[in-house]
């Protein structure tokens, strides 16, 4: 039986409501005008994924500040850090939304362009996803590590767990296989459209973690759908064999 996904993964299923997330993520104010000339949507399109942004908490709808006289026009911005204060709930779907739109980007930047091995541009692109300005200080900034830290696994199991949760992924730490069960995977209908893409991409992105965080653990290989709604991310330590795949 298939789990249904939730409102707000069906909501950020829509690449065109991607698209209007992204925009909104440069902090400004914008109108619907505006916006349906960027994507090249209709303005009737826009102004329903707009709504469903709102209605979803990805986005905010106000009437526009302005000193002049006349009806203010209303203008739609990304929902920000003194919004998510006062609805700590939003946190985790607003995480997840910029999540997409870096992996979206990802895809879209690598259509149609040659690549030696598409596997790992897809982890090259997961590890860059740390650095970028962009989703930095909402859950996938680079890892704070003391600089006279001693390597642990266990500094960099927790770092790479608490990375999985703020991405959505559910994921439960199995400590004699070395793996993570993840059994949410908020991109899923992209993992199952391009799964050599978006897993490896995943895969990238926990390497780059774990390559942040003195200590012996890297990432193995990213094993995707062994269930419905389960994957499993095979880690490895330094100098030993990774354990058998857990099917």
């Amino acid at each position: 039986m298939s789990v249904r996904r939730t409102q707000a993964a069906r909501t950020l299923a829509s690449g065109s409501r991607v698209d209007l997330l992204h925009l909104l993520q440069d902090g400004a104010e914008h109108t619907i005008g505006e916006l349906a000339v960027a994507t090249g949507l209709h303005e009737n399109t826009t102004r329903e994924h707009l709504q469903r942004l709102v209605a979803d908490g990805f986005a905010q709808r106000a009437p526009e500040r302005r000193s002049v006289r006349g009806r203010p026009r209303m203008v739609y911005r990304a929902v920000s850090a003194d919004d998510l204060r006062s609805d700590p709930h939003a946190q985790r779907r607003i995480e997840e939304s910029i999540a997409r739109v870096a992996l979206t980007r990802v895809l879209l930047e690598g259509y149609g362009r040659s690549v030696g091995s598409p596997t790992q541009a897809a982890q090259a692109a997961g590890r860059a996803m740390l650095d970028d300005p962009t989703i930095g200080g909402h859950g996938l900034g680079p890892v704070p590590t003391p600089p006279d830290a001693t390597p642990s696994a266990d500094r960099q199991l927790d770092a790479l767990e608490g990375h999985l949760e703020r991405l959505g992924f559910d994921p439960e730490l199995d400590r004699d296989e070395l793996a993570f069960h993840l059994y949410r995977c908020p991109f899923k209908d992209l993992a199952q459209a391009r799964p050599e893409v978006v897993c490896n991409v995943h895969l990238g992105l926990a390497q780059g973690v774990l390559d942040a965080v003195p200590g012996p653990v890297a990432a193995h290989k990213l094993l995707p759908f062994v269930g419905p709604d389960h994957c499993v991310l095979q880690l490895v330590r330094a100098g030993q064999g990774p354990a058998a795949d857990p099917l």
